[in-house]
């Protein structure tokens, strides 16, 4: 399951769009997913395609999803990169 957070806190299309509480929201909507999941009895992946640009991906607390080692709330995420650029 894919999970494609571009915008967390807004700054889309929509200006009437996103909250500063968007990170945590995030965090919770994992670890419930992923608690509903493991309570069908299949495997599942959970992954998150994120917004990589500054004041996007430090809106979410990353690491509360990965504290518990043993079982993180994503097994992977993908760092969306195609609004980077710049004259390097």
């Amino acid at each position: 399951v894919d999970i494609d957070w571009e915008y967390p806190g807004g700054g889309g299309a929509n200006p009437g769009l996103g909250a500063a509480d968007e990170g945590e929201n995030f965090v919770t909507l994992i670890q419930e997913l992923r608690a509903a999941l493991k309570a069908s009895g299949r495997d599942y992946l959970v992954t998150a395609a994120v917004g990589s640009a500054p004041g996007k991906i430090d809106k979410i607390p990353y690491a509360r999803l990965f504290q518990n080692a043993a079982a993180p709330g994503l097994d992977l995420v993908f760092a969306m990169s195609y609004d980077l650029y710049g004259a390097w």
